[in-house]
């Protein structure tokens, strides 16, 4: 990340700083529970809307692609333009389009704008970082980058359970669009913070942005991803299918030549030389891959094919949540340093056996299945995950330089996202391929997504199996610090 300087204040400090972390930590936060709110009111959204499958998983992949498109070229902005600026450009922009969120009149206007909801926050979550720099001496940067981090896991909990209270809320008649809503006055009163509050700041130095880069990864993720997401409407795959995928292969095969020639490469192809950097990122993409379908898949199933409320069904995926930040807290701080990236492994077995639980018990699901059946599936896939997130971050950065951080970071965050995508794509595809045939009977509609499910999850389990051959490219123990020159 490139160094940044406070232009015409010095660094702010009391009162004023602590309300300043609050107003980019309550952007960051909008942004998080923007994808675990959303997943549990999709059921009552596709009613509303007349949405098909393909709708529901572009209205949660074209969030998280624009996203990961857009994050490393708003890390950039911010770079070029300001931080600050940038920084409330992205959130005015988040509020706006919360607001077409609420407004859609159809399920092709709720995934325009979930889209430019997710560049919104490709520009404003780049920035909480650098105004956390510049507002803190590195001393003291310990206790707001705790913080950030812990965000995750609020909304992880929190979102199970605002959506259903949000929809049960139901002011004005307005129903699953005040999940959209609710974020258009918080975020005006983080413009409104911002714009007092933070302090202006860019980088010294940075590169001009490579746009050729960003439309390339752009063209190259919408021509994958565009056919895996339909083929959840077709009980097959036409040839244009095909073409459309390969296509997409040749225009990212293009993006990577691209990244090796351009002075400025939106990607730093350079961490690639690290082995620890490579498997970090192919573990990461292959567990979140299945983590992010499940949590599609598992809501639909639980309100479609057993006919929970949504509170119940918040409630039902309450134990994952609270699982994996109790988990990551132990696993980085006391498995880690001992063990090393055996607690990573362990990590991935115990997610595969939670998820081994839950399928037995979705097959062959009746009207009858609840929360004895599944809980203790739901809370040992919440462990194991929680095993792998924070531990798996450390390891991939492992060996990558100091002055490498910046890029690292945002590389990883990028694969995040891309994986969260891909995994709504496939997982959500095979879920709804095999969900068709019930006679919309409560036995027939609960053994038909059961039987879906559980399909859904032998498939991650075995992604997850992949992920687990990867870990040993992995170090086996982090090292105290990274190399200072790559070496």
């Amino acid at each position: 990340m490139a160094s940044t300087t406070v232009a015409d204040q010095a660094r702010p400090a009391g009162k004023g700083r602590s309300l300043a972390l609050l107003t980019i930590l309550l952007a960051a936060f909008l942004d998080l529970i923007g994808v675990t709110i959303v997943n549990v009111v999709l059921p009552p959204l596709q009613a509303d809307l007349h949405a098909s499958p393909a709708h529901l998983q572009w209205i949660q992949a074209g969030y998280t692609l624009a996203f990961a498109v857009g994050m490393i070229s708003g890390a950039r902005l911010g770079d070029l333009l300001g931080h600050k600026r940038v920084f409330i450009a992205g959130i005015a922009g988040f509020a706006a389009a919360s607001g077409l969120c609420g407004l859609a009149a159809g399920p092709g206007l709720l995934v325009a704008a979930r889209v430019l909801q997710g560049l919104c926050a490709a520009a404003m979550i780049p920035q909480v970082l650098s105004q956390i720099q510049v507002m803190y001496a590195p001393r003291e940067r310990g206790g707001p980058m705790a913080a950030f981090a812990a965000l995750s896991g609020l909304a992880a909990t929190l979102g199970p359970i605002a959506g259903p209270a949000l929809l049960e809320w139901d002011l004005w008649g307005a129903g699953w669009r005040l999940v959209f809503w609710v974020n258009v006055p918080l975020a005006a009163l983080a413009v409104v913070a911002s714009a007092t509050l933070l302090p202006d700041s860019r980088a010294e130095t940075a590169s001009r942005l490579d746009l050729a880069g960003v439309a390339l990864s752009a063209a190259g993720l919408l021509l994958v991803l565009y056919p895996l997401i339909t083929a959840a409407d077709r009980s097959g795959w036409p040839l244009w299918t095909w073409i459309c995928l390969g296509a997409g292969l040749v225009v990212l095969a293009a993006f990577v030549l691209w990244e090796r020639r351009v002075a400025a490469p939106l990607v730093q192809m350079s961490l690639f030389r690290f082995r620890s950097v490579n498997g970090g990122l192919l573990v990461q993409m292959l567990f979140f891959i299945p983590t992010m379908g499940f949590f599609m898949v598992f809501m639909l199933f639980l309100q479609q094919g057993l006919g929970m409320s949504p509170m119940r069904s918040g409630l039902m995926i309450l134990p994952w949540s609270v699982a994996v930040p109790v988990l990551a807290t132990v696993s980085a701080a006391l498995l880690l340093p001992r063990i090393g990236r055996a607690t990573v492994q362990i990590g991935l077995v115990v997610m595969a056996l939670g998820f081994a639980l839950v399928a037995t018990a979705t097959t062959g699901a009746t009207p009858d299945t609840g929360w004895s059946d599944l809980v203790w599936g739901v809370l040992v896939g919440g462990a194991g995950m929680g095993m792998v997130v924070a531990p798996l971050l450390q390891l991939t950065l492992n060996d990558v330089p100091v002055s490498d951080a910046g890029s690292g970071s945002a590389l990883y965050n990028t694969v995040t996202q891309l994986a969260a995508s891909v995994g709504v794509a496939v997982i959500g595809t095979f879920f709804f391929t095999r969900v068709r045939g019930t006679d919309h009977t409560p036995q027939a509609l609960a053994e038909g997504f059961g039987d879906a499910q559980a399909a859904s999850l032998w498939l991650s389990i075995a992604l997850l199996a992949v992920a687990f051959a990867a870990t040993f490219l992995l170090p086996r123990k982090p090292t105290a610090s990274p190399t200072p020159h790559g070496k």
